[in-house]
This record gives C-alpha cells, sequence and structure tokens, in this order.
C-alpha cells in the first residue's frame, strides 16, 4: 500500500483535496518567483552600466559581460558572450567605442528577437578623444552624465515594466539624489584650486576637466602605446612651468606613469577610472577619486 492509498483509507477526502490545494500552490508560487526573476535578465557590458542598472532594477538577475581584471579597452567576447545576450530581456552598452562597439554589430538582430537594446550613444551626447578619430566611453566618470545614463535606465524600465513604475520612480530620485550631492561635491572641492593642470597615464579625463574646469594632460592616448620623446619632453616643460608635483594613474597605466616619474621626480597617483568590477560601489570610488584629484590640484589651502 502506497503513500496515496494510506491518504484514501485513513483520511477525510476533504482534507486530502486540502493538501493537494496546498502542494499545488506552493509549487506555483515557487515557479513564478523562478520565473519573474528570469524573465528579467540584464546585461550590461561593463561595472558602472552594471551598477546604475541595478540601482533602478534590484530585483533583476544583472550581468556584467567584460569581466573582472580584464581591460575593456581590449576585450574580446567569446561565442558563448554573444550566445547570452539573446536570452536577455534587455541589454545595456555604450556603443560605438573601442569597450562594446561589437554589440553595435548584431544590435538590430537582438532587436528582432524580441530584446531591449540600450545604445546609451543613441541618448547622450559623447565626446571625441583629442584626435578626434575615436569616442571617448568614460561618460560615467561625469556625475551628470551619469545622472542622464540613470534617467535612460528608469524610462525603460517604466516602460518595460509598467507594474513597478513607481518602485524605478522611488530608485531613481534616491540616486539622483546621490549623484547631485556627488556632483556639488566635486564642484565645490576643485572649483578654487591651486593648479590648473592634471596630467594623467592616458585620456580618460575629457569628461572630468570639461565639467569642472581644469585642464588634463595625458601621456599616451592608449595604455597599451608608447609615449613619443616630443611628448615626453612637452609634459616635463609644462611639470617644471606649473610645479606640477604628480601624476596620475590608472591601474593599466602605471608602467607608463612610472618611466615619466622617474625622469622628473613626481609622485604617482591612482585613480580608478572603475573600468571593471570592484568591491567598493560607484559613490565610494568616486569620491576617493575626488580625494586624488584635490590632491593633484592642491586644493587644500
Amino acid at each position: 500500500m502506497n503513500f496515496f492509498d494510506i491518504l484514501r483509507h485513513k483520511v477525510p477526502k476533504n482534507f486530502i483535496l486540502f493538501l493537494i490545494f496546498i502542494f499545488s500552490l506552493l509549487i506555483s508560487t515557487s515557479c513564478s518567483k523562478k520565473t519573474e526573476k528570469a524573465d528579467i535578465t540584464i546585461y550590461t557590458s561593463l561595472y558602472p552600466l552594471e551598477q546604475f542598472t541595478k540601482w533602478i532594477i534590484p530585483e533583476a538577475n544583472i550581468n556584467r559581460l567584460i569581466p573582472q581584471g580584464v581591460d575593456p579597452h581590449y576585450f574580446e567576447p567569446s561565442l558563448k558572450d554573444i550566445q547570452k545576450l539573446y536570452t536577455a530581456k534587455m541589454i545595456i552598452y555604450l556603443g560605438n567605442t573601442d569597450i562594446d562597439r561589437w554589440i553595435d554589430k548584431i544590435k538590430n538582430d537582438l532587436i528582432q528577437r524580441g530584446v531591449k537594446v540600450i545604445r546609451l550613444q543613441d541618448h547622450i551626447n559623447f565626446k571625441t578623444y583629442s584626435s578626434g578619430n575615436e569616442i571617448d566611453p568614460h561618460v560615467w566618470l561625469d556625475p551628470q552624465l551619469s545622472i542622464e545614463i540613470l534617467k535612460i535606465i528608469r524610462d525603460v524600465a517604466k516602460e518595460s515594466f509598467p507594474d513597478k513604475r513607481e518602485i524605478y520612480e522611488k530608485n531613481f530620485s534616491r540616486y539622483l539624489l546621490k549623484l547631485k550631492e556627488l556632483d556639488e561635491a566635486y564642484r565645490k572641492n576643485i572649483s578654487n584650486c591651486n593648479l590648473k593642470d592634471v596630467i594623467t597615464t592616458h585620456e580618460f579625463l575629457n569628461y572630468l576637466s570639461a565639467r569642472y574646469d581644469f585642464n588634463a594632460y595625458f601621456i599616451v592616448h592608449e595604455p597599451d602605446e608608447e609615449p613619443s620623446l616630443k611628448k615626453i619632453k612637452k609634459l616635463k616643460e609644462l611639470i617644471k612651468k606649473n610645479s606640477i608635483k604628480y601624476i596620475i594613474t590608472e591601474p593599466e597605466g602605471e608602467k607608463i606613469a612610472r618611466v615619466l616619474s622617474e625622469e622628473t621626480k613626481v609622485e604617482i597617483l591612482p585613480f580608478n577610472t572603475l573600468h571593471s568590477g570592484f568591491d567598493k560601489d560607484y559613490f565610494e570610488i568616486m569620491y576617493e577619486n575626488l580625494k586624488i584629484l584635490k590632491k593633484a590640484l592642491i586644493c587644500d589651502k
């Protein structure tokens, strides 16, 4: 005699029906929760966009395509990476930059297959590098442009999941306030400094320097390049003329910074470009970067 035979003989029929109902309800609830989470799978190209998306849509399964420790400028997607995108509900990326322009090649196909594709370059005015041939991707380092990105994510989320519009609006308002406070901190702390010039290893401060009115000079355009003797000579003259005491470098450019540092005896300051994932959140990193800029521009009078 099996379990259901025992139930039939020893338990009232109404109670058996009640148990079946409860069992079915538990399975249904469990499946719906799993389905709800699985239905909102979002891919972003890099760490800052992953953070911004989590702020607005925290219940989603959000994944970053460029892994920890990989320089996004040289990331090569695998076939598996590309296949992942076709399982997504939404994809958020920069656009025609050296970080994630490969997504442009499959964008239309993804849209045809029902994936919501958000290409930020279609909504925000990106700057070009000084050479004018390449788009500068570092928009997330400007708090005001980060607000614009957040607005885009909010609007798409509200359109895609209208039953949660109020939640997404509330999440946006919370982080809007924090980004405005960050913007004000940058504006207040580096608006009246002894120096107007900083030297960086590569060209990652275009947005920040334009927003907060200082000049950023770089050693090389990209971290893998070799600095020219002409460029080194100009930077050495600038250091001497303006009594510059520091070179700001991201992790990828430390070797290049060391070359100029040894020749000029200036100190190297680490700057976090948020190129990849970190244990710290966006705001913690950005406030640490502010301290670095204050030191380099000699803002504490």
